[in-house]
């Protein structure tokens, strides 16, 4: 018997954690015929924040996704430079959104008898897309999107998540593996 309740202890321990790694979408795109290995230095491109952009609204999060990627960029042997080889732009939207959570189960012989309930929480979810620039060319060479529910009170640890992830996959793909 315990051997039993520890498989079933771990295998919902493994689904909970394979939930949480699904939370964020990442997708990246990258000019196929621009070569992505010779990008060493960078520098960030200051883009003007309208009114009813997200980062407009909380410069706070604008620092944090601009420390996030400083820090991590750093941590895979990148630089910031004077002269730097891209440049780093990015914005983050934001949508309204649900999250459904059907919590019934069948207790008839073909599914004709439920019991549980439904539960629908509204919920915001936000896109974070980063481009590297060319600076000689001002042309988009790499872009990297992340998307997921936003949660103001784990924002920061979303954010570092959400950036390391798409620096993770800029270094596979500047090495041309996926």
């Amino acid at each position: 018997m315990k051997i039993l309740r520890a498989v079933f202890n771990c295998g919902l321990l493994l689904m909970l954690s394979l939930m949480a790694a699904m939370a964020q979408s990442v997708q990246t795109d990258y000019d196929r015929s621009f070569n992505l290995a010779r990008l060493k230095t960078y520098g960030f491109l200051e883009l003007p924040r309208k009114p009813g952009d997200p980062l407009a609204e909380s410069p706070l999060n604008d620092r944090r996704i601009h420390n996030a990627l400083d820090s991590n960029l750093q941590a895979n042997g990148f630089s910031p430079g004077g002269q730097p080889d891209f440049l780093i732009a990015y914005y983050v939207t934001t949508k309204p959104g649900l999250d459904i959570q059907d919590n019934r189960y069948d207790i008839g012989l073909w599914g004709w008898d439920r019991w549980g309930n439904i539960n629908v929480k509204q919920v915001t979810e936000g896109t974070l897309v980063v481009m590297f620039i060319d600076p000689a060319t001002q042309q988009e060479v790499w872009r990297g999107m992340a998307s997921g529910t936003i949660k103001q009170k784990s924002m920061e640890r979303e954010v570092n998540k959400s950036v390391a992830k798409l620096v993770e996959r800029f270094v596979k793909d500047r090495v041309g593996k996926k």
